[in-house]
């Protein structure tokens, strides 16, 4: 697995425990996506792991809002003389 791979994969399993894990809870986890020393490898720690695991959740969870569209001016009313 790649790096982009293993991150998605503990993204979506932090995501379905609620929160990131410390390392002694990931070890005593029954259910998790793959051993702990290949998640570690990856990232070169568990702490840049978690790092990057919060910047992609922060980015992700950045709404973009499209521009509003400006109102069409109002046309002038034309008084009608007698």
């Amino acid at each position: 697995m790649n790096k982009p791979a293993i991150l998605k994969t503990l993204m979506d399993y932090f995501m379905s425990k609620g929160r990131v894990l410390s390392i002694v809870e990931y070890k005593e986890a029954t259910d998790v996506p793959m051993r702990f020393q290949v998640a570690k490898r990856a990232f070169g720690s568990w702490g840049r792991m978690t790092q990057m695991i919060e910047h992609k959740m922060r980015v992700d969870s950045t709404v973009m809002e499209a521009p509003k569209a400006k109102p069409a001016p109002k046309k002038a009313e034309v008084k009608k003389g007698k």
